[in-house]
């Protein structure tokens, strides 16, 4: 079944992969949605010193027809809300601040949610359940939700794997087999580490599973299934916090799917790991 996503969460992901004239359109159109409305093609190219064919060309790299189709589908999505952002903060406010992250968060995380493809994140389900080692690949910013997958999994008794060290992480990857499932984590689909990673597990017939935001990126060459999370605004973006937690997010429904699935062979490891770490606890008080 074809995944229906949004207009500006499709914008958004595919933006790496534009060409330069096609990028203005784009930032005009993720600064400017609400005016979208009331523009025809011609507009649309005058305001962006663009040609008509780079408009054409714009809409048909999001999927559409044309700028008609492309068009209706914005102001539908805008409709129903789907494509609200922050903006205008006071900056000088500790409050405005921290509600401007939370909203963002929020924000980000409903686009997420509305981004899953339900088919693809079963199959990762099935294909971490009757796999032998899980292991996990990933850098820089992408290590933490790395990490808290890895961790999650252990306690459950799955055999996982973690290094923060790119070079052991290489090493890793090309002892994979058959059995194994590698996960890659990347928000830019783009860490050369990362793609590499995933490139030699997939060599050795292990399954392979990314999580990225950019659904052309490098990383989902080498993916038997990616799993999507949409970016606040564009590649550029070094740190992208609220994008960063939806990685968290989806990768805890992939855990809590499995777990449940699995029943109580992993609710026994879980117990009896959560009884260790309880022991430790109590002899350092």
């Amino acid at each position: 079944m074809e995944q229906k996503i949004n207009c500006i969460t499709k914008l958004k992901t595919l933006y790496p992969q534009m060409t330069d004239s096609e990028k203005k359109i784009a930032d005009y159109v993720l600064n400017h949605p609400e005016e979208i409305y009331k523009l025809n093609i011609h507009d649309l190219a005058k305001l962006n010193k663009v040609s008509l064919p780079t408009v054409f060309r714009f809409t048909q790299t999001l999927g559409f027809e044309g700028f008609k189709e492309f068009k209706i589908e914005l102001i539908k999505d805008m409709a129903v809300g789907l494509n609200m952002s922050v903006e205008n903060t006071d900056y000088s406010s500790t409050e405005s601040i921290t509600r401007n992250i939370f909203e963002q968060d929020i924000n980000n995380l409903k686009e997420t949610l509305n981004l899953i493809d339900y088919e693809n994140l079963e199959k990762a389900v099935n294909i971490i359940i009757n796999s032998r080692r899980i292991l996990f690949f990933a850098v820089s910013a992408s290590l933490s939700v790395a990490f808290d997958a890895y961790n999650k999994f252990l306690r459950a008794g799955f055999i996982s794997y973690y290094v923060s060290d790119s070079y052991s992480q290489r090493i890793y990857s090309t002892q994979c087999n058959s059995d194994d499932v590698a996960i890659g984590i990347s928000f830019s689909g783009e860490s050369i580490e990362v793609v590499e990673c995933l490139k030699n597990a997939r060599g050795n017939n292990a399954k392979t599973i990314c999580v990225t935001t950019f659904m052309k990126s490098s990383i989902t060459n080498y993916a038997d299934i990616s799993l999507l999370t949409v970016p606040v605004k564009y590649q550029y973006q070094k740190i992208d916090i609220p994008s960063r937690m939806s990685q968290h997010a989806l990768l805890d429904a992939l855990y809590l799917n499995v777990i449940l699935k699995m029943g109580k062979s992993t609710v026994k490891f879980i117990s009896k790991s959560e009884e260790e770490l309880s022991k430790k606890i109590k002899k350092e008080d």
